[in-house]
């Protein structure tokens, strides 16, 4: 996977300040425009108020872009579903609000990380990887829930309702047919029938 490159920090406060505008910049472009592909790097840098040698101080091209983007993403919903689904704390329903708000939050970053998965082996790679941390945290809570289970049901259980939460939520900030309520029941609902109800009766 793409190492993201960063400049070295002379003036910490500086750098951080234009690498956020870089990712300001991409965030506001996609939303513009819809399709992460149409971005160039002169784009990015002319959104930004920066050079193109400017760019390439902080980022190797665009691919470092849309990893630093999902990066931010994966550490804010991670943090978001940790308690629950790792540290057996909190409730499932205020979960999956908390993801669905990170998913809402970095909208761009999972348009162009959607998009740019479909032609970017590297990009791929770490959308795989995105998932499986929580396809393997969601296999422990299955066989916590039903001892029975062998491990192959239990990380099968987990991949399906992970990947279906996940394409649930993409595809409802883009054309959602049912309100945010309504979505959150329907899975929390097949999240419950793998690990059990813990709602208060």
């Amino acid at each position: 996977m793409s190492t993201i490159s960063r400049r070295p920090p002379q003036d910490q406060s500086s750098a951080a300040r234009t690498r956020a505008a870089l990712l300001d910049a991409s965030r506001k472009l996609i939303d513009e425009r819809g399709a992460f592909a149409s971005l160039s790097v002169a784009d990015i840098a002319t959104t930004a108020g920066v050079s193109r040698p400017t760019f390439y101080a902080y980022f190797r091209d665009k691919r470092d872009v849309v990893l630093a983007l999902g990066l931010e993403m994966q550490d804010d919903l991670r943090r978001a579903a940790d308690p629950w689904l790792r540290g057996g704390t909190g409730v499932l329903r205020e979960t999956l609000e908390a993801v669905l708000g990170g998913f809402r939050d970095h909208h761009a970053a999972v348009a162009a990380i959607v998009e740019a998965a479909t032609y970017d082996p590297e990009v791929a790679a770490f959308w795989r990887a995105f998932h499986q941390w929580f396809v393997e945290s969601g296999t422990r809570r299955a066989l916590a829930a039903d001892p029975n289970r062998t491990p192959e049901e239990a990380t099968a259980a987990a991949y399906a309702l992970v990947w279906m939460t996940e394409r649930s939520f993409t595809e409802h900030l883009v054309a959602p047919q049912v309100s945010d309520a309504s979505l959150i029941s329907a899975i929390e609902h097949l999240w419950h029938s793998v690990v059990g109800d813990d709602r208060t009766p």
